[in-house]
Protein backbone atom coordinates (compact mmCIF):
# COMPACT_ATOMS: atom_id res chain seq x y z
CA UNK A 1 0.00 0.00 0.00
CA UNK A 2 2.36 2.69 -1.28
CA UNK A 3 1.94 6.09 -2.89
CA UNK A 4 4.07 6.87 -5.88
CA UNK A 5 6.94 9.28 -5.22
CA UNK A 6 5.56 11.38 -8.08
CA UNK A 7 2.65 12.13 -5.82
CA UNK A 8 4.92 14.25 -3.64
CA UNK A 9 7.37 15.48 -6.26
CA UNK A 10 4.53 17.70 -7.51
CA UNK A 11 4.81 19.69 -4.26
CA UNK A 12 1.48 18.45 -3.01
CA UNK A 13 0.46 20.02 0.31
CA UNK A 14 -0.24 16.76 2.13
CA UNK A 15 -2.43 17.14 5.19
CA UNK A 16 -5.73 16.23 6.78
CA UNK A 17 -8.92 18.29 6.50
CA UNK A 18 -8.72 20.76 9.40
CA UNK A 19 -12.42 21.61 9.33
CA UNK A 20 -13.41 17.95 9.31
CA UNK A 21 -10.98 17.26 12.15
CA UNK A 22 -12.58 20.01 14.25
CA UNK A 23 -16.05 18.56 13.64
CA UNK A 24 -14.78 15.13 14.67
CA UNK A 25 -13.44 16.50 17.96
CA UNK A 26 -16.83 18.02 18.75
CA UNK A 27 -18.59 14.73 18.04
CA UNK A 28 -16.13 12.80 20.20
CA UNK A 29 -16.62 15.20 23.09
CA UNK A 30 -20.38 14.51 23.01
CA UNK A 31 -20.20 10.73 22.50
CA UNK A 32 -21.82 8.82 25.41
CA UNK A 33 -19.15 6.08 25.47
CA UNK A 34 -16.24 8.07 26.90
CA UNK A 35 -13.70 5.25 26.64
CA UNK A 36 -14.52 4.58 22.98
CA UNK A 37 -14.36 8.29 22.22
CA UNK A 38 -11.01 8.52 24.00
CA UNK A 39 -9.61 5.61 21.97
CA UNK A 40 -10.81 7.12 18.68
CA UNK A 41 -9.35 10.48 19.67
CA UNK A 42 -5.98 8.87 20.42
CA UNK A 43 -6.00 7.07 17.06
CA UNK A 44 -6.87 10.31 15.26
CA UNK A 45 -4.13 12.26 17.03
CA UNK A 46 -1.56 9.62 16.14
CA UNK A 47 -2.70 9.57 12.50
CA UNK A 48 -2.36 13.34 12.27
CA UNK A 49 1.14 13.27 13.75
CA UNK A 50 2.23 10.54 11.36
CA UNK A 51 0.79 12.49 8.46
CA UNK A 52 2.75 15.60 9.44
CA UNK A 53 5.94 13.56 9.66
CA UNK A 54 5.30 12.06 6.23
CA UNK A 55 4.73 15.53 4.85
CA UNK A 56 8.03 16.81 6.28
CA UNK A 57 9.96 13.91 4.80
CA UNK A 58 8.32 14.54 1.42
CA UNK A 59 9.26 18.21 1.44
CA UNK A 60 12.83 18.04 2.75
CA UNK A 61 14.27 14.70 1.67
CA UNK A 62 14.77 12.39 -1.29
CA UNK A 63 11.75 10.17 -0.76
CA UNK A 64 12.78 7.64 -3.40
CA UNK A 65 15.87 6.70 -1.38
CA UNK A 66 14.49 7.26 2.12
CA UNK A 67 13.36 3.98 3.71
CA UNK A 68 12.25 5.69 6.92
CA UNK A 69 9.88 7.87 4.89
CA UNK A 70 8.26 4.81 3.35
CA UNK A 71 7.99 3.12 6.76
CA UNK A 72 6.14 6.09 8.21
CA UNK A 73 3.97 6.31 5.11
CA UNK A 74 2.94 2.65 5.38
CA UNK A 75 2.21 3.07 9.08
CA UNK A 76 0.10 6.16 8.43
CA UNK A 77 -1.94 4.56 5.64
CA UNK A 78 -2.62 1.44 7.73
CA UNK A 79 -3.78 3.50 10.69
CA UNK A 80 -5.83 5.85 8.52
CA UNK A 81 -7.64 2.90 6.95
CA UNK A 82 -8.79 1.56 10.30
CA UNK A 83 -9.55 5.02 11.68
CA UNK A 84 -11.76 5.86 8.68
CA UNK A 85 -13.67 2.63 9.17
CA UNK A 86 -14.30 3.14 12.88
CA UNK A 87 -15.29 6.80 12.50
CA UNK A 88 -17.65 5.98 9.62
CA UNK A 89 -19.42 3.44 11.81
CA UNK A 90 -19.53 5.67 14.89
CA UNK A 91 -20.64 8.88 13.12
CA UNK A 92 -22.36 7.80 9.92
CA UNK A 93 -23.66 11.25 8.97
CA UNK A 94 -20.21 12.84 9.27
CA UNK A 95 -19.30 11.26 5.90
CA UNK A 96 -15.70 11.13 7.13
CA UNK A 97 -14.10 8.83 4.54
CA UNK A 98 -15.64 10.50 1.49
CA UNK A 99 -14.84 14.02 2.72
CA UNK A 100 -11.22 13.07 3.42
CA UNK A 101 -10.92 11.52 -0.01
CA UNK A 102 -12.29 14.67 -1.69
CA UNK A 103 -9.91 16.78 0.40
CA UNK A 104 -6.87 14.87 -0.85
CA UNK A 105 -8.14 15.09 -4.41
CA UNK A 106 -8.56 18.87 -4.12
CA UNK A 107 -5.03 19.19 -2.74
CA UNK A 108 -3.72 17.15 -5.65
CA UNK A 109 -5.41 19.43 -8.19
CA UNK A 110 -4.36 22.60 -6.35
CA UNK A 111 -0.75 21.49 -6.66
CA UNK A 112 -1.11 21.87 -10.43
CA UNK A 113 -1.35 18.19 -11.25
CA UNK A 114 -3.55 17.08 -14.15
CA UNK A 115 -6.74 15.43 -12.94
CA UNK A 116 -6.00 12.37 -15.06
CA UNK A 117 -2.82 11.81 -13.08
CA UNK A 118 -4.85 11.42 -9.87
CA UNK A 119 -5.67 7.87 -10.78
CA UNK A 120 -2.17 7.06 -11.99
CA UNK A 121 -0.21 8.55 -9.08
CA UNK A 122 -2.47 8.55 -6.05
CA UNK A 123 -5.97 7.23 -6.39
CA UNK A 124 -5.20 3.53 -6.08
CA UNK A 125 -3.31 3.94 -2.83
CA UNK A 126 -5.67 6.43 -1.27
CA UNK A 127 -8.62 4.26 -2.21
CA UNK A 128 -6.86 1.42 -0.42
CA UNK A 129 -7.08 3.11 2.94
CA UNK A 130 -10.77 3.83 2.51
CA UNK A 131 -11.28 0.43 0.86
CA UNK A 132 -14.21 1.10 -1.45
CA UNK A 133 -15.31 0.36 -4.98
CA UNK A 134 -16.54 3.31 -7.04
CA UNK A 135 -16.92 6.53 -5.09
CA UNK A 136 -14.34 5.56 -2.42
CA UNK A 137 -16.85 5.73 0.42
CA UNK A 138 -16.54 3.38 3.37
CA UNK A 139 -20.22 3.75 4.19
CA UNK A 140 -22.95 4.99 1.91
CA UNK A 141 -24.26 7.64 4.22
CA UNK A 142 -27.62 9.33 4.12
CA UNK A 143 -27.46 12.29 6.47
CA UNK A 144 -30.17 12.16 9.09
CA UNK A 145 -32.66 15.03 8.76
CA UNK A 146 -32.34 17.54 11.53
CA UNK A 147 -35.13 17.34 14.09
CA UNK A 148 -37.01 20.57 14.78
CA UNK A 149 -36.58 21.48 18.41
CA UNK A 150 -39.73 22.00 20.47
CA UNK A 151 -40.31 25.63 21.33
CA UNK A 152 -43.15 26.40 23.74
CA UNK A 153 -45.94 28.67 22.45
CA UNK A 154 -48.01 30.97 24.68
CA UNK A 155 -51.49 32.42 24.24
CA UNK A 156 -52.50 35.98 24.98
CA UNK A 157 -52.92 35.17 28.69
CA UNK A 158 -49.35 33.85 28.90
CA UNK A 159 -50.40 30.24 29.25
CA UNK A 160 -48.27 27.66 27.42
CA UNK A 161 -49.97 25.90 24.54
CA UNK A 162 -49.13 22.19 24.77
CA UNK A 163 -48.73 21.40 21.16
CA UNK A 164 -45.73 19.80 19.50
CA UNK A 165 -44.82 20.91 16.01
CA UNK A 166 -45.92 18.56 13.29
CA UNK A 167 -43.17 16.08 12.52
CA UNK A 168 -42.39 15.40 8.91
CA UNK A 169 -41.96 11.72 8.15
CA UNK A 170 -38.33 10.79 7.74
CA UNK A 171 -37.23 9.22 4.52
CA UNK A 172 -35.80 5.76 4.99
CA UNK A 173 -32.11 5.77 4.09
CA UNK A 174 -30.98 3.61 1.23
CA UNK A 175 -28.85 1.54 3.63
CA UNK A 176 -29.10 1.27 7.36
CA UNK A 177 -26.31 3.32 8.98
CA UNK A 178 -26.33 1.00 11.98
CA UNK A 179 -24.96 -1.89 9.92
CA UNK A 180 -21.42 -1.52 8.56
CA UNK A 181 -20.94 -1.80 4.84
CA UNK A 182 -19.02 -4.81 3.45
CA UNK A 183 -15.98 -2.60 3.03
CA UNK A 184 -16.04 -1.49 6.66
CA UNK A 185 -16.72 -5.02 7.85
CA UNK A 186 -13.69 -6.17 5.88
CA UNK A 187 -11.53 -3.66 7.74
CA UNK A 188 -12.93 -4.67 11.10
CA UNK A 189 -12.35 -8.34 10.35
CA UNK A 190 -8.69 -7.68 9.65
CA UNK A 191 -8.24 -6.06 13.03
CA UNK A 192 -10.65 -7.75 15.42
CA UNK A 193 -11.16 -11.28 14.06
CA UNK A 194 -7.73 -12.52 15.08
CA UNK A 195 -8.32 -14.89 17.94
CA UNK A 196 -5.23 -15.58 20.02
CA UNK A 197 -6.56 -18.96 21.11
CA UNK A 198 -5.46 -22.09 19.29
CA UNK A 199 -6.80 -25.49 20.28
CA UNK A 200 -4.09 -28.10 20.75
CA UNK A 201 -4.60 -30.89 18.22
CA UNK A 202 -2.28 -33.87 18.93
CA UNK A 203 -0.01 -35.04 16.11
CA UNK A 204 1.68 -38.45 15.74
CA UNK A 205 4.76 -37.00 17.46
CA UNK A 206 2.79 -35.52 20.38
CA UNK A 207 2.98 -37.29 23.76
CA UNK A 208 0.12 -39.68 24.51
CA UNK A 209 0.57 -39.08 28.22
CA UNK A 210 3.23 -39.12 30.91
CA UNK A 211 4.55 -42.49 29.71
CA UNK A 212 5.95 -40.65 26.69
CA UNK A 213 7.80 -38.10 28.84
CA UNK A 214 11.34 -39.19 29.64
CA UNK A 215 12.75 -38.03 32.97
CA UNK A 216 11.10 -35.08 34.74
CA UNK A 217 10.18 -37.51 37.51
CA UNK A 218 9.51 -34.93 40.24
CA UNK A 219 7.37 -32.74 38.00
CA UNK A 220 5.29 -35.69 36.78
CA UNK A 221 4.73 -36.72 40.41
CA UNK A 222 3.67 -33.20 41.41
CA UNK A 223 1.28 -32.89 38.46
CA UNK A 224 -0.15 -36.34 39.14
CA UNK A 225 -0.82 -35.56 42.80
CA UNK A 226 -1.94 -31.99 42.22
CA UNK A 227 -4.05 -32.18 39.06
CA UNK A 228 -4.50 -35.67 37.60
CA UNK A 229 -5.73 -37.38 40.76
CA UNK A 230 -8.00 -34.42 41.49
CA UNK A 231 -9.67 -34.84 38.09
CA UNK A 232 -9.76 -38.64 38.01
CA UNK A 233 -10.90 -39.16 41.61
CA UNK A 234 -13.12 -36.27 42.79
CA UNK A 235 -14.15 -38.11 45.98
CA UNK A 236 -10.54 -38.51 47.10
CA UNK A 237 -9.91 -34.89 46.17
CA UNK A 238 -12.80 -33.82 48.39
CA UNK A 239 -11.42 -35.90 51.27
CA UNK A 240 -7.95 -34.39 50.80
CA UNK A 241 -9.48 -30.95 50.98
CA UNK A 242 -11.47 -31.69 54.14
CA UNK A 243 -8.58 -33.34 55.97
CA UNK A 244 -5.58 -31.37 54.72
CA UNK A 245 -6.98 -28.35 52.89
CA UNK A 246 -5.45 -29.55 49.62
CA UNK A 247 -6.83 -27.84 46.52
CA UNK A 248 -6.08 -28.17 42.84
CA UNK A 249 -3.54 -25.55 41.65
CA UNK A 250 -5.16 -23.08 39.26
CA UNK A 251 -1.84 -21.64 38.08
CA UNK A 252 1.47 -23.41 37.39
CA UNK A 253 4.50 -21.51 36.12
CA UNK A 254 7.27 -23.54 34.50
CA UNK A 255 10.55 -21.70 34.05
CA UNK A 256 14.09 -22.60 33.13
CA UNK A 257 16.43 -23.08 30.14
CA UNK A 258 14.89 -23.55 26.68
CA UNK A 259 14.46 -27.04 25.27
CA UNK A 260 13.96 -28.78 28.62
CA UNK A 261 10.40 -29.93 28.01
CA UNK A 262 8.08 -27.22 29.37
CA UNK A 263 5.78 -27.33 26.34
CA UNK A 264 6.04 -31.10 25.95
CA UNK A 265 5.00 -31.83 29.55
CA UNK A 266 2.01 -29.48 29.13
CA UNK A 267 0.80 -31.42 26.08
CA UNK A 268 1.32 -34.69 27.98
CA UNK A 269 -0.76 -33.36 30.88
CA UNK A 270 -3.65 -32.57 28.54
CA UNK A 271 -3.55 -36.09 27.10
CA UNK A 272 -3.17 -37.70 30.53
CA UNK A 273 -6.23 -35.89 31.91
CA UNK A 274 -8.21 -35.90 28.65
CA UNK A 275 -8.70 -32.17 29.22
CA UNK A 276 -9.01 -29.59 26.44
CA UNK A 277 -5.82 -27.59 25.96
CA UNK A 278 -5.68 -24.18 24.34
CA UNK A 279 -2.55 -22.24 23.45
CA UNK A 280 -2.42 -18.47 23.80
CA UNK A 281 -0.72 -17.41 20.57
CA UNK A 282 1.19 -14.32 21.62
CA UNK A 283 2.16 -13.45 18.05
CA UNK A 284 -1.51 -12.65 17.34
CA UNK A 285 -1.85 -10.28 20.29
CA UNK A 286 0.31 -7.47 18.95
CA UNK A 287 -1.14 -4.58 17.01
CA UNK A 288 -0.01 -1.18 15.76
CA UNK A 289 -3.32 0.26 16.90
CA UNK A 290 -3.89 1.87 20.26
CA UNK A 291 -5.38 -0.43 22.92
CA UNK A 292 -5.93 -3.19 20.33
CA UNK A 293 -3.37 -5.52 21.96
CA UNK A 294 -5.19 -5.33 25.29
CA UNK A 295 -8.51 -5.89 23.55
CA UNK A 296 -7.13 -8.99 21.80
CA UNK A 297 -5.90 -10.36 25.13
CA UNK A 298 -9.23 -9.68 26.84
CA UNK A 299 -11.09 -11.33 23.97
CA UNK A 300 -8.90 -14.42 24.32
CA UNK A 301 -9.65 -14.75 28.04
CA UNK A 302 -13.36 -14.20 27.40
CA UNK A 303 -13.22 -16.97 24.82
CA UNK A 304 -11.44 -19.49 27.07
CA UNK A 305 -13.92 -18.76 29.89
CA UNK A 306 -16.84 -19.44 27.54
CA UNK A 307 -15.22 -22.73 26.51
CA UNK A 308 -14.51 -23.75 30.12
CA UNK A 309 -18.10 -23.04 31.19
CA UNK A 310 -19.27 -25.67 28.70
CA UNK A 311 -16.69 -28.31 29.70
CA UNK A 312 -17.24 -31.00 32.34
CA UNK A 313 -13.57 -30.94 33.39
CA UNK A 314 -10.91 -28.26 33.87
CA UNK A 315 -9.76 -26.49 30.71
CA UNK A 316 -6.02 -25.92 30.31
CA UNK A 317 -4.70 -22.60 28.99
CA UNK A 318 -1.01 -22.62 28.06
CA UNK A 319 0.76 -19.25 27.92
CA UNK A 320 4.16 -19.94 26.41
CA UNK A 321 6.82 -17.22 26.55
CA UNK A 322 4.58 -15.35 28.96
CA UNK A 323 7.37 -12.86 29.70
CA UNK A 324 6.88 -11.22 26.29
CA UNK A 325 3.47 -9.85 27.26
CA UNK A 326 3.48 -9.97 31.09
CA UNK A 327 6.75 -8.11 31.55
CA UNK A 328 7.80 -6.25 34.67
CA UNK A 329 5.86 -2.98 34.62
CA UNK A 330 8.64 -1.16 36.47
CA UNK A 331 10.68 -1.38 33.25
CA UNK A 332 7.93 0.09 31.05
CA UNK A 333 6.36 3.54 31.14
CA UNK A 334 3.99 3.51 28.16
CA UNK A 335 0.31 3.54 29.19
CA UNK A 336 -0.55 0.86 26.62
CA UNK A 337 2.11 -1.48 28.07
CA UNK A 338 0.79 -0.98 31.60
CA UNK A 339 -2.77 -1.59 30.45
CA UNK A 340 -1.69 -4.77 28.68
CA UNK A 341 -0.25 -6.30 31.87
CA UNK A 342 -3.29 -5.17 33.83
CA UNK A 343 -5.54 -6.91 31.31
CA UNK A 344 -3.55 -10.14 31.73
CA UNK A 345 -3.87 -9.96 35.52
CA UNK A 346 -7.63 -9.48 35.33
CA UNK A 347 -7.93 -12.25 32.74
CA UNK A 348 -5.99 -14.77 34.84
CA UNK A 349 -8.02 -14.00 37.97
CA UNK A 350 -11.33 -14.35 36.14
CA UNK A 351 -10.30 -17.48 34.23
CA UNK A 352 -9.15 -19.26 37.39
CA UNK A 353 -12.63 -18.72 38.87
CA UNK A 354 -14.17 -20.43 35.83
CA UNK A 355 -12.45 -23.82 36.09
CA UNK A 356 -9.47 -22.84 33.92
CA UNK A 357 -5.98 -24.01 34.88
CA UNK A 358 -3.35 -21.53 33.69
CA UNK A 359 0.00 -23.02 32.65
CA UNK A 360 2.73 -20.49 31.97
CA UNK A 361 6.19 -21.09 30.56
CA UNK A 362 9.16 -18.74 30.35
CA UNK A 363 12.92 -18.79 29.86
CA UNK A 364 13.21 -15.38 31.53
CA UNK A 365 11.61 -15.61 34.95
CA UNK A 366 13.15 -12.39 36.24
CA UNK A 367 11.54 -10.34 33.46
CA UNK A 368 8.02 -11.28 34.61
CA UNK A 369 5.91 -8.76 36.47
CA UNK A 370 5.82 -9.61 40.22
CA UNK A 371 2.02 -9.43 40.30
CA UNK A 372 1.83 -11.95 37.45
CA UNK A 373 4.16 -14.33 39.29
CA UNK A 374 1.89 -14.21 42.33
CA UNK A 375 -1.04 -15.40 40.21
CA UNK A 376 0.64 -18.83 39.93
CA UNK A 377 0.14 -21.15 42.89
CA UNK A 378 3.12 -23.30 41.91
CA UNK A 379 6.41 -22.21 40.36
CA UNK A 380 8.66 -25.00 39.10
CA UNK A 381 12.20 -24.69 37.81
CA UNK A 382 12.49 -27.13 34.88
CA UNK A 383 16.22 -27.71 34.82
CA UNK A 384 18.68 -29.37 32.47
CA UNK A 385 18.22 -33.18 32.78
CA UNK A 386 20.40 -35.06 35.27
CA UNK A 387 22.12 -38.39 34.57
CA UNK A 388 19.03 -40.50 35.26
CA UNK A 389 16.85 -38.30 33.08
CA UNK A 390 19.40 -38.29 30.24
CA UNK A 391 19.42 -42.09 30.19
CA UNK A 392 15.61 -42.03 30.05
CA UNK A 393 15.65 -39.58 27.13
CA UNK A 394 18.18 -41.76 25.29
CA UNK A 395 16.03 -44.86 25.78
CA UNK A 396 12.94 -43.01 24.56
CA UNK A 397 14.73 -42.03 21.35
CA UNK A 398 16.35 -45.41 20.70
CA UNK A 399 13.47 -47.81 21.47
CA UNK A 400 11.71 -47.44 18.09
CA UNK A 401 14.94 -48.05 16.08
CA UNK A 402 15.84 -51.62 15.08
CA UNK A 403 19.52 -50.75 14.80
CA UNK A 404 19.55 -49.42 18.39
CA UNK A 405 18.45 -52.56 20.19
CA UNK A 406 22.00 -53.76 20.82
CA UNK A 407 22.90 -50.42 22.40
CA UNK A 408 19.77 -50.55 24.58
CA UNK A 409 20.94 -53.89 25.97
CA UNK A 410 24.15 -52.28 27.22
CA UNK A 411 23.48 -50.16 30.36
CA UNK A 412 27.19 -49.34 30.55
CA UNK A 413 27.19 -47.75 27.08
CA UNK A 414 23.99 -45.83 27.80
CA UNK A 415 25.50 -44.47 30.99
CA UNK A 416 28.64 -43.51 29.08
CA UNK A 417 26.68 -41.65 26.41
CA UNK A 418 24.53 -39.93 29.05
CA UNK A 419 27.68 -38.61 30.75
CA UNK A 420 28.91 -37.31 27.40
CA UNK A 421 25.60 -35.42 27.09
CA UNK A 422 25.91 -33.74 30.48
CA UNK A 423 24.74 -30.12 30.23
CA UNK A 424 22.60 -30.53 27.12
CA UNK A 425 18.85 -29.91 27.14
CA UNK A 426 16.24 -32.58 26.37
CA UNK A 427 15.71 -31.09 22.93
CA UNK A 428 19.45 -31.13 22.16
CA UNK A 429 19.74 -34.77 23.25
CA UNK A 430 16.95 -35.70 20.82
CA UNK A 431 18.69 -33.81 18.00
CA UNK A 432 22.05 -35.46 18.75
CA UNK A 433 20.39 -38.90 18.89
CA UNK A 434 18.95 -38.44 15.40
CA UNK A 435 22.36 -37.40 14.09
CA UNK A 436 24.01 -40.42 15.76
CA UNK A 437 21.55 -42.76 14.03
CA UNK A 438 22.45 -41.22 10.65
CA UNK A 439 26.14 -41.62 11.44
CA UNK A 440 25.59 -45.35 11.99
CA UNK A 441 23.71 -45.61 8.71
CA UNK A 442 26.66 -44.03 6.88
CA UNK A 443 28.95 -46.63 8.45
CA UNK A 444 27.50 -49.31 6.20
CA UNK A 445 24.14 -49.45 7.99
CA UNK A 446 25.81 -50.59 11.19
CA UNK A 447 24.28 -50.77 14.66
CA UNK A 448 24.13 -47.44 16.52
CA UNK A 449 27.08 -47.26 18.91
CA UNK A 450 28.89 -44.95 21.32
CA UNK A 451 31.24 -43.73 18.58
CA UNK A 452 28.26 -42.44 16.58
CA UNK A 453 27.26 -40.27 19.52
CA UNK A 454 30.83 -39.01 19.92
CA UNK A 455 30.84 -37.79 16.31
CA UNK A 456 27.31 -36.35 16.62
CA UNK A 457 28.17 -34.36 19.74
CA UNK A 458 31.29 -32.99 18.08
CA UNK A 459 29.49 -31.88 14.91
CA UNK A 460 25.97 -31.10 16.09
CA UNK A 461 26.49 -27.43 16.91
CA UNK A 462 24.12 -27.79 19.89
CA UNK A 463 24.99 -25.46 22.77
CA UNK A 464 24.84 -26.10 26.49
CA UNK A 465 22.70 -23.49 28.26
CA UNK A 466 24.09 -21.95 31.43
CA UNK A 467 21.49 -22.86 34.03
CA UNK A 468 22.52 -19.90 36.22
CA UNK A 469 21.05 -17.55 33.61
CA UNK A 470 17.59 -18.99 34.18
CA UNK A 471 17.36 -19.28 37.96
CA UNK A 472 15.20 -16.84 39.90
CA UNK A 473 17.45 -14.26 41.58
CA UNK A 474 15.43 -14.01 44.77
CA UNK A 475 14.99 -17.76 45.25
CA UNK A 476 18.15 -19.80 45.83
CA UNK A 477 16.29 -22.98 46.79
CA UNK A 478 13.45 -24.16 44.56
CA UNK A 479 11.79 -27.28 43.29
CA UNK A 480 14.24 -28.58 40.69
CA UNK A 481 13.51 -31.10 37.95
CA UNK A 482 16.50 -33.12 36.78
CA UNK A 483 19.07 -30.99 38.61
CA UNK A 484 22.59 -32.41 38.81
Amino acid sequence: MKISSNFYNRNLSFGYDKQLNAELKERLAQHPDKQWAKDLSSMNTLANRLESRVSNYAKYSDVENNTKYQDYLDMFLSLKQVLAGFISITFTDLDFANREFNHYYDEFVKAGSPKDDWKMDACASLEDWIDTEHSSKLVKNTPSPKQELYKPQFNEDGVEISQQPEQKPQQKPESSPSAPSPAVQSILNKITDKSMLEEFIPTPSSPKGFDDVAGMFSLKRDLTEGIIQFIQDPQQAQLDFEEYGKTIPKGILLYGPPGCGKTYITQALAEQTKSPLYLLNISKAGSHYINMTSKNIKAAFDEIIAIADKSDRPTLLFMDEIDTMAFDRSSRMEPDDLKQVGTILQGIDLAKSHNVIILGATNKYNLLDPAVKRRFDSKVFVDIPDQESRVAVLEMNLKPLKKAQKLLQSPEDLEKIAKMLNGYSNSSICTISKQAALNAMRRGRADIAVEDYEIAIKNSGEEKPDRKDYLADYKKTTNKIGFN
